[in-house]
């Protein structure tokens, strides 16, 4: 499927009010294991490509690094993929250059937000939210450095533990104005999630609070995609941990493939990645 049409389908779940979870991924290995699972989009998380390095989720990447990986994920897979920028710059040319890169890796969504730091989940004294104007001219660069206007930018808001939630409605709605393809909001309350949702001004794409609700519950709230950043990669490292102390202990991995289930349709998929195309 070409980039094009991978945003297009993009758009597609979007306008969709039933929904549709994206998880996590940082290569082109488990985002084909998601699409072959049957899930629509796949999301190039922050959080879990900085831990594939085995690095903080403090923007130590570089735009360059993250790009080779969504080029990598794009080339692997026929699904969207969204591709979290980060900040990845406050500076109007830094964020130009970026929305380039990830355009031309195959990205079908950008997403990026007012959290200057990206330190969202910290005290909120330690967050720095770009004022009004910055966040809209970025919105601005970002549309304006697209070559492709089918390309989705989602702009998302962390402001709430230092603004109201009218002030985050207000940012959402504005945000939108701005041309911003959808939003996201980052939130912890429940009954906030569920204003947001009812009055939203672009289709919302972000994580929902998992422990308190499932994913059609969050869609019917107004929510259009679900972003999980880092269960896959949790879920690989639990089960190559519990291989490799087995190993460890026994001298073979036998007795840990044993308890898998569906075993054999796994090897066959496993093998036949990288062939598909021949």
């Amino acid at each position: 499927m070409t980039d094009q049409r991978k945003r297009a389908r993009l758009r597609e779940i979007l306008g969709d009010p039933k929904g549709a979870i994206a998880p996590g991924v940082t290569d082109g290995l488990f985002a084909r294991l998601a699409q072959d699972c049957g899930y629509p989009a796949v999301h190039l998380s922050g959080n879990a490509i900085h831990k594939s390095f085995c690095l903080p989720d403090r923007n130590v990447l570089t735009v360059t690094q993250i790009a080779q990986r969504a080029a990598q994920i794009s080339e692997a897979t026929d699904i969207p993929l969204i591709v979290d920028g980060g900040p990845a710059c406050i500076e109007e040319h830094a964020l130009a250059q970026s929305v380039k890169l990830y355009e031309r890796a195959g990205a079908a969504a950008i997403r990026f937000e007012d959290n200057l730091l990206n330190e969202y989940g910290g005290a909120a004294e330690e967050l720095t939210i770009a004022p009004f104007s910055l966040m809209l001219d970025r919105i601005k660069t970002a549309l304006d450095a697209r070559a492709d206007s089918a390309l989705v930018l989602i702009a998302r808001c962390d402001a709430r533990p230092k603004e109201s939630l009218a002030q985050v409605q207000e940012r959402l709605a504005a945000y939108a104005e701005a041309g911003a393809d959808a939003v996201g909001v980052q939130l912890s309350d429940l009954e906030e999630f569920r204003q947001i949702g009812a009055a939203a001004h672009a289709p919302l794409v972000g994580l929902w609070p998992r422990a308190k609700m499932t994913a059609p519950e969050f869609f019917a709230m107004g929510y259009r995609i679900g972003l999980i950043p880092s269960s896959v990669s949790l879920a690989a490292v639990a089960a190559a941990r519990e291989m490799l102390l087995v190993l460890k202990e026994a001298g073979s991995e036998r007795e840990y493939f044993a308890k898998v289930k569906d075993l054999p349709a796994i090897e066959q998929w496993f093998r036949r990645i990288g062939h598909e195309r021949e």
